[in-house]
């Protein structure tokens, strides 16, 4: 799991030591936080999140950036791009805190630049570990779902519900088979797999949802799915697929 965090201070020298508060933290931690930019510029946050597709970033920023774009406006963005993002705000305007909810920019703190410097260590620690803690929350639960766009409409499911996942005829598109439905989205099967690895492939072209497995014949590599679905899997799939159903 990987954590990426992003600052943004007007103040070079103060940027500088938020960043090495929050390396001293890594050093001590197996976790993989990442420090991935820091700048005084808005604009430079912004066109990185854009450029790398940051998801559950976790985002240090000064309210009062000396720019146009102050940390407000930034944290405003930063939530439209990545939804998820959690948002420190290092700040001596402590009087921001209710604009910030006026806005719905969903700060998870506000630390105080008018402390001594071991207070503000141990504010950023102890963030640090509460953004971990949401981020993994939210993580484990998206793996009990499973998502899907169909054009502008995006569906979450309940990923005991998928049976099986397949490459239709048509290229670069899925067919999901699901205990009340069928539906074809594009998509790709690596691309689920890295998501959902409760997931198994039976062949190249199929993902079997092990706990909707109803029987499987060794001799004909048939799997007996969910709605009498069945599907064939490949020799050297049945070794593997012994030992995920033994584990359910």
């Amino acid at each position: 799991m990987s954590y990426p965090i992003i600052i943004c201070e007007d103040n070079l020298a103060q940027l500088q030591q938020l960043k090495t508060i929050i390396d001293n933290y890594i050093l001590f931690h197996d976790e993989e936080f990442n420090v991935r930019i820091t700048t005084q510029s808005p604009e430079e946050v912004i066109k990185y999140i854009k450029k790398f597709d940051v998801n559950n970033g976790i985002y240090f920023l000064d309210i009062d950036l000396g720019h146009q774009i102050n940390g407000i406006e930034l944290a405003k963005t930063i939530r439209r791009l990545d939804v998820q993002a959690k948002i420190i705000f290092i700040t001596t305007h402590g009087e921001m805190a209710p604009l910030t909810l006026k806005e719905k920019v969903e700060a998870l703190d506000f630390i105080m630049k008018d402390q001594t410097i071991e207070k503000i260590r141990d504010d950023v620690y102890s963030v640090l570990e509460e953004a971990q803690q949401r981020i993994d929350s939210i993580n484990c639960v998206q793996k009990k779902n499973f998502s899907f766009s169909i054009g502008t409409q995006t569906y979450n499911i309940e990923l005991s519900d998928v049976i099986l996942i397949e490459t239709s005829d048509i290229p670069h598109r899925l067919d999901l088979a699901t205990k009340n439905g069928k539906y074809e989205f594009y998509g790709h099967l690596s691309d689920i797999e890295l998501v959902h690895n409760s997931l198994f492939r039976i062949n190249r072209s199929c993902l079997i949802n092990p706990i909707n497995v109803r029987e499987i014949d060794y001799l004909k590599r048939l799997v007996i799915l969910d709605n009498q679905l069945k599907r064939t899997f490949s020799l050297g799939k049945a070794k593997p697929l012994k030992k995920v159903m033994k584990e359910i």
